[in-house]
C-alpha cells in the first residue's frame, strides 16, 4: 500500500473517530436542541425591549422568560400593559398581562405558558410620550427664536 493511500485512510478513520467522540462535547444548539434536549419554540417579542425580534425559547417558557431573553424591558416599557397574542387558530386570541403586579408579588396568578407562534408586545409608558412632547416643544421654540432674531435684524 502506498504512503498516500495509507495517509488518506488514516485521516478518514481519525476524522470518523473525532466526529463520533467529539460529537458528545460538540454543541447541540446548532441542530435546534439545547443540551437538556428540550424542544425550542419560536415566538416574537416586540415593543419596548432591548432586543426585539424572533426568538427560539424552550417549550414551557413564560412571558417573563421571553422578555428576559429579549434583553429585558427598556426604561420606557409599560410592564403593566404587556399584551400576549396567540396565533389565529388559538382561543383566546389575546390577553393583557400585568407584569408590574407579578414582579412586586401582589399577583399570585401563574404566568401563561407560551405556545409556538405567540407574540408579546411591550407597550410604551406615558413617560415616553412626555419626553417626546417636551423635545418637540423645545425644537419648535428654537425655530421660532431663530426666525424672530432673523426677522428683527433686517
Amino acid at each position: 500500500m502506498s504512503y498516500t493511500i495509507f495517509r488518506e485512510k488514516f485521516i478518514s478513520v481519525a476524522f470518523l473517530i473525532a466526529m463520533l467522540f467529539g460529537g458528545m462535547a460538540w454543541g447541540q444548539e446548532d441542530f435546534g436542541f439545547q443540551r437538556d434536549s428540550r424542544l425550542l419554540i419560536e415566538i416574537h417579542v416586540w415593543g419596548e425591549v432591548n432586543k426585539p425580534g424572533l426568538y427560539r425559547i424552550p417549550d414551557g417558557s413564560t412571558v417573563l422568560d421571553a422578555i428576559s431573553e429579549a434583553g429585558g424591558p427598556t426604561q420606557y416599557a409599560a410592564l403593566s400593559r404587556v399584551k400576549l397574542t396567540h396565533p389565529v387558530d388559538v382561543k383566546p386570541r389575546g390577553q393583557r398581562i400585568d407584569l408590574d403586579r407579578y414582579i412586586a408579588g401582589r399577583d399570585t396568578t401563574v404566568l401563561p405558558v407560551l405556545r409556538p407562534g405567540d407574540m408579546i408586545n411591550v407597550p410604551r409608558n406615558t413617560r415616553f410620550f412626555w419626553k417626546d412632547a417636551i423635545q418637540i416643544l423645545a425644537d419648535v421654540a428654537i425655530i421660532v427664536n431663530v426666525y424672530y432674531l432673523l426677522s428683527h435684524n433686517r
